[in-house]
């Protein structure tokens, strides 16, 4: 096991601003000498990301060890998005937890990260990893599906994280003990107010009809966490669509965003990768393939040996994941990107009948 350096739950405060990422705090952090310091770009989202370009004095440590010419320092650098959800610190906590505990013991194909931080003062995760541009590597978009055989190695990375930790509890995992966060923020989001201002005049994504009561679909929600299967608990990602993933020079896919991993089904990675990596015809002509290739390779590496009818309903019933898109802030997703993952999950909410199934 490779420790990353880091500190978690720190007395003193993390950065919050882009403006406190600084080149003294990135050498601290890092444990160097930085003698030049560039920030490139500056990108926000659900979390924010600054992309810092950087030379090291040479004689740092006096070893031969790789240090890192450009980094993606990622947390909540955008106080206008924590203020309306200050939930989300939690996420990117958790995220540096994953990089910090779990990343040293999984064989997936990961950025390599340099330093993980959380605080006891905002809440705050910070990660600084290679900017992965750097190495030739590409990010997933909603906008470019992916042809089958990519997904196909997709959701091999998946069984990867899956037989690694299968059966892992909180208890394994103390850290793990508040669950995810992302329920949490799935409720802020369907608050009157934050459902209004998805749903305005002109912003309002491609949802079926049957999907526009707010508190129907609130409630299919509060089901498909009650009615959640544990004899398939694992770490599971817990954000696992193709926007969160990366393909490397090589054409390999991996994941990022690891800011929803929490004990939880398999089920809930597999779908919500599947129907939004895919094009909606692809997706129905291949996803029972791909689903039985995801249970044969969890067992090949050391999960159970599951067969498909055994999780079928589990697997649509958490397609309803998918709906967290048709929820997402207008601020936090671009609108193209936010409609062509609308109607890939919602049509497959339709094919499998999932709010039938969770009696909603």
């Amino acid at each position: 096991m490779t420790l990353i350096r880091g500190i978690l739950n720190s007395d003193e405060a993390l950065p919050v601003s882009p403006d406190q990422v600084t080149v003294e705090w990135c050498s601290k952090a890092l444990g160097v000498v930085i003698k030049e310091f560039t920030t490139v770009e500056t990108i926000h989202g659900t979390a924010s990301k600054i992309l810092i370009g950087l030379k090291i004095c040479s004689s740092n440590g006096g070893t031969d060890e790789p240090r890192p010419d450009q980094i993606c320092v990622k947390g909540g650098f955008d106080p206008s998005i924590t203020a309306i959800y200050p939930g989300l610190n939690a996420i990117y906590k958790r995220e540096a937890e994953f990089y910090y505990y779990i990343a040293p013991l999984v064989t997936m194909r990961l950025p390599k990260a340099w330093y993980c931080g959380t605080d006891t003062v905002s809440g705050q995760g910070i990660v600084i990893m290679d900017d992965l541009r750097s190495t030739g590597s590409t990010f997933g978009t909603a906008l470019d599906p992916w042809p089958v055989a990519r997904v196909r190695a997709g959701v091999e990375q998946l069984a990867a994280l899956h037989a690694a930790t299968w059966s892992k509890t909180a208890q394994d995992h103390p850290w793990l003990s508040s669950g995810s966060a992302l329920p949490a923020v799935i409720l802020a989001l369907l608050e009157p107010e934050a459902w209004a201002r998805r749903y305005a005049e002109g912003e309002r994504p491609p949802v079926p009809d049957e999907m526009l009561d707010r508190e129907r679909m609130r409630r299919a929600f509060q089901k498909l966490w009650s009615a959640t299967d544990p004899r398939y608990n694992c770490l599971v990602h817990g954000d696992a669509h193709v926007g969160n993933t990366y393909i490397t020079a090589a054409g390999e896919p991996g994941f990022i965003d690891w800011q929803g991993l929490a004990v939880g089904s398999a089920f809930d990675d597999v779908p919500y990768f599947i129907a939004g990596a895919l094009t909606v015809r692809d997706r129905r002509e291949h996803e029972v393939g791909l689903v039985e290739h995801y249970l044969d390779t969890l067992a090949d590496l050391g999960g159970p040996r599951l067969r498909k009818e055994q999780v079928w309903d589990e697997y649509r019933r958490h397609t309803m994941h998918g709906f967290v898109w048709a929820l997402t802030d207008p601020h936090m997703q671009p609108k193209d990107v936010i409609f062509a993952m609308v109607e890939r999950y919602t049509a497959a909410m339709v094919d499998h009948g999932t709010l039938a199934l969770l009696g909603c």
